[in-house]
């Protein structure tokens, strides 16, 4: 699978869980988890599908080493920020929330040193014909 459609892809089942999340908030009216709930959607969903269509206007970038293991880093960041923003809300534990950020911001930092070394060529290559 190509790396744009895989961000996209997964950035629309993280939406679909944000969604069902967020209705069942409304549903509750329980609103404690709003920031989870927001981050999801953001960090799930947003960002991916930005960083897909950025892929998909610059297909040299799927040539770096660093793209796969970049986007692997960003849903494992997600994976784990989101939950650990539930932990906290409820325990008060910040570890996920620690490792997580960590791990998002490991994971954009890698974004942006792929862009910026890349061939930032927008000529198609030969798979996406």
């Amino acid at each position: 699978m190509r790396i744009d459609v895989t961000f996209i892809s997964f950035g629309l089942v993280f939406l679909i869980c944000g969604m069902v999340f967020g209705m069942w908030m409304g549903a509750t009216q329980d609103f404690q988890f709003a920031d989870a709930h927001a981050h999801l959607n953001l960090l799930g969903f947003v960002v991916p599908t930005i960083y897909g269509l950025i892929h998909r206007a610059y297909p040299s970038l799927a040539l770096s080493r660093l793209a796969w293991p970049q986007c692997i880093a960003h849903f494992g960041g997600v994976l784990i920020f989101v939950p650990g923003l539930l932990i906290d809300t409820l325990t008060g534990n910040k570890l996920a929330v620690i490792v997580g950020t960590v791990v998002l911001i490991l994971a954009t930092l890698t974004y942006g040193f792929v862009f910026l070394t890349a061939n930032n060529s927008t000529e198609p290559l030969p798979e996406y014909r």
